[in-house]
């Protein structure tokens, strides 16, 4: 596994005893482990933003995932190292961040692309006006690269078709602006990124996966991100964090979605603290997975993993959650129901 770096303080541990417990926390959430797929994600997004420098065309791409994987992470880490900056005549804003709504329209992109730059009259006008209105306060605003989140929108999942006349919007907007795009979403967003309007611009694709546990690299990768983690955390002691034991526990406990599993380092490192330890107990972990991870549907059939003994034919035949997610995962009962059948090439593509 590719050495791993951690955004964090780092210093003697036992200095952490003369740190106040409330900053300790503070410093465990903005906790960053810049992983080998997470760089991946941000050099994805390097390329995408200088691109218009190096060969004079903007060049656009992809960051799909399942909920968890850490796109969102990989986003606001790239737009913190590139920040706004306020101007005589404008807030400058290299890398834009864009949350698409459902049922997106071109009026709904121009209009969202609008409020993401502030401007007060962000949902007034027709289409072209606020077109118009997003063009001219993008180049304004100098925004030099432009993520669009919740990129799986402008894909209807209950007409199991592409929102055509928004891709067709998207383009032209490319065109016009001459601003590189990268779009993040759902799995299910791949099906815009084949559309006749998208495929040819966003040539540069990645999808994050969950961590795995069924290959020997993967178990090394999960128990190499548990051990930086713990070398990191603000503690005056080391947890453990990847014996074998507890690492299986780990997995059990998040089927390898990042999120899940910071959820738990966070929140055992603030259970720790609140009653004096500085290290992460076992009893620490199974109360932030009760409270926080055991109605997750993913985790929901399963007991603690983190009470009593291991559970070691569960991690035998225990799946990363990406691989687990079912059709149905994530989607309306109506739209569910209706993925059962096998959809045609014209359905996923169009609808035409």
């Amino acid at each position: 596994m590719s050495r791993e770096t951690v955004s964090g303080k780092s210093q003697d541990r036992s200095n952490w005893h003369q740190t106040p417990i409330e900053e300790r926390i503070v410093l465990a959430n903005k906790l960053l482990v810049l992983h080998p797929r997470f760089r991946e994600a941000v050099a994805l997004l390097k390329r995408c933003h200088e691109s218009p420098a190096r060969s004079g065309e903007p060049l656009c791409g992809a960051i799909l995932g399942a909920s968890g994987v850490g796109k969102t992470s990989v986003v606001d880490h790239y737009a913190r190292l590139h920040p706004r900056e306020e101007t005589e005549t404008a807030t400058r804003q290299p890398v834009l961040r864009v949350t698409l709504q459902p049922d997106a329209t071109p009026k709904g992109i121009a209009a969202d692309i609008l409020l993401a730059l502030e401007d007060p009259a962000w949902c007034n006008g027709t289409v072209q006006t606020l077109t118009n209105r997003a063009v001219k306060l993008l180049k304004r605003c100098d925004v030099q690269l432009i993520v669009l989140d919740e990129f799986h929108h402008l894909f209807d999942l209950d007409r199991l078709k592409v929102m055509t006349k928004a891709a067709q919007w998207l383009k032209v907007l490319i065109v016009n602006t001459r601003i590189p795009i990268v779009v993040c979403g759902m799995p299910e967003a791949e099906h815009v990124l084949r559309a006749e309007h998208t495929e040819r611009r966003f040539k540069e694709r990645l999808t994050l996966h969950c961590f795995d546990w069924r290959t020997n690299l993967g178990r090394r990768e999960f128990c190499g991100m548990l051990k930086k983690l713990d070398d990191s955390l603000p503690l005056a002691q080391a947890s453990g964090l990847a014996e074998q034991d507890l690492a299986g526990r780990f997995y059990l406990g998040s089927r390898g979605v990042p999120d899940y599993l910071m959820t738990l380092i966070r929140g055992g490192l603030a259970e720790a603290l609140m009653r004096g330890n500085e290290r992460i107990e076992q009893a620490d972990l199974a109360r932030v997975y009760e409270t926080k991870l055991s109605q997750q549907r993913v985790l929901g059939e399963q007991t603690n993993p983190f009470i009593g003994q291991l559970d070691k034919s569960a991690l035998d035949r225990v799946q990363a959650a990406d691989k687990h997610r079912s059709a149905g995962v994530g989607l309306t009962p109506r739209s569910a129901s209706r993925r059962q059948r096998r959809s045609t090439v014209g359905e996923l593509l169009g609808g035409r």
